[in-house]
């Protein structure tokens, strides 16, 4: 066995027998199988995550579902129901037809939307939808060639003219929870104010299609605002699956960057350190140049100017960081090199480039492995840093892009907390077992404790 396969067991070892180090690497293989699970369960999501409309059922900004049981009354989750067409009329140049729902609301709050969807064999010419509340006060809402689920947005117009009616003006900003708020609210001044009008609510609504058509699915959602295990954003995208979606793309990113810049620089480091003399001064003068550029501005300037691959993003991380790692193995290159044995391969004319890969590659390399695990976690920071500034490779979902959505979107003001918890806690979680299985490593090569 050669003495760096001796040196790589016995700090694999190291780490195996720390409590700490078993608990590291059974948070990766956690990792790596919650990656592995979210690629083949949600392959076909992912290419839909910025397309709004595929996320129109789910309620919008909804907090987890399990705050449900903190507060049942005013937080829910969505409710669907489902009713049986029925045609009204037909000839031979259109169709009339109509679904009805009826249903119960006594929770203490609106929900966050409604959402109708009717799905046709053929295109829908016009919707008209009358909204009858408890009390008897109806709402009509109208649209011509609609999509198959249409929200209270797609409504404005009829919304906005309804709410006018009652307040006097229309809020300067509209939006889908304000909508609810006035199908299910008293009417008159106060339609807006948040008070529910409990009871029995009903919904017709009537279609114009081709002949011959067929309803082939409707459905009318009552959007909670609360949903999945960690909420949704604005566009009703789950967070749970934006979380497994982006874990695959951040470890990814953390072994690139880690493996190509910690192996670069322990090479440049040792052959530096080995060498010395000129060659030395040189490359030490050259690392220390690039040791001193600032790292976040020249990768903003790069994603800004190229707009990179993951790859591509790996290696300009990787170009930039490779010095850390030179500096230290050229340090303990130039310990190396003092040793007895590497003089006496040079007495007895064994080629240096021997010397340096039977004396030299081998005791770097428990300091590569530690180094590789604690460089993971910086990749890891960089590249969601950069997402956050909203310079992620394009068609990549990462947590720093859903923090950047948080951020435009004033998630904090609004109070969405969960939209920025849980991307910024995952950030942190994926780093914790890199840096513990690191510095047990590290513990073994300098302390041997």
């Amino acid at each position: 066995m050669s003495s760096a396969e001796t040196g790589i067991k016995l700090y694999l070892n190291t780490v195996l027998k720390n409590k700490s180090g078993i608990i590291g690497v059974a948070m990766i293989i956690l990792f790596i199988v919650l990656s592995i699970y979210g690629m083949a369960a949600y392959k076909n999501v992912a290419s839909e995550w910025n397309n709004a409309n595929y996320w129109r059922a789910y309620p919008k900004v909804a907090m987890p579902a399990w705050m449900v049981y903190f507060n049942p009354n005013k937080i829910f989750l969505t409710k669907a129901f489902v009713s049986k067409p029925k045609t009204l009329y037909s000839s031979s140049s259109y169709e009339v037809v109509q679904v009805d729902y009826k249903f119960r609301w006594n929770k203490g709050s609106a929900p966050s939307d409604v959402v109708f969807y009717v799905g046709t064999s053929s295109p829908i010419e016009t919707i008209n939808i009358v909204w009858k509340k408890p009390d008897g006060a109806q709402v009509t809402l109208s649209q011509s060639s609609p999509s198959e689920a249409t929200d209270l947005l797609s409504y404005i117009s009829s919304l906005d003219s309804y709410i006018s009616s009652q307040i006097g003006y229309v809020p300067p900003r509209v939006v889908a929870s304000t909508l609810s708020k006035a199908l299910f609210g008293y009417e008159g001044k106060g339609l807006l104010n948040g008070t529910v009008e409990k009871g029995t609510y009903e919904a017709k609504i009537t279609l114009v299609v081709p002949p011959h058509t067929k309803v082939v699915a409707n459905k009318l959602y009552l959007e909670g605002n609360a949903y999945g295990i960690f909420g949704t954003d604005i566009y009703g995208r789950p967070l749970g699956i934006g979380i497994l979606l982006g874990l695959p793309n951040a470890l990814e990113i953390g072994f690139l960057t880690s493996i190509i810049s910690v192996i670069g620089g322990v090479i440049i480091g040792g052959i530096s350190g080995y060498l010395g003399g000129k060659t030395d001064s040189a490359i030490n003068w050259v690392t220390l140049v690039m040791l001193s550029l600032p790292i976040l501005p020249f990768l903003v300037v790069m994603s800004y100017v190229m707009r990179p691959t993951l790859l591509m993003e790996a290696l300009f991380i990787s170009f930039l960081v490779w010095s850390f790692y030179a500096i230290i193995a050229r340090s303990s290159a130039q310990s190396i090199r003092k040793e007895v044995y590497v003089e006496a391969d040079k007495v007895l004319g064994i080629p240096s480039y021997r010397t340096f890969f039977t004396h030299f590659m081998p005791r770097l390399t428990p300091f590569a492995i530690a180094y590789t695990a604690l460089g993971v976690p910086a990749g890891i920071i960089l590249v969601e840093t950069l997402a956050f500034l909203g310079l992620a490779p394009p068609g990549l979902i990462t947590w720093g892009a859903i923090l950047n959505g948080a951020e435009q979107n004033f998630a904090a003001v609004n109070g969405w907390w969960w939209w920025i918890l849980f991307p910024g806690l995952m950030i942190i979680l994926v780093s914790i077992p890199f840096v513990i299985i690191g510095f047990s490593i590290e513990r073994g090569i300098f302390g041997g404790r």
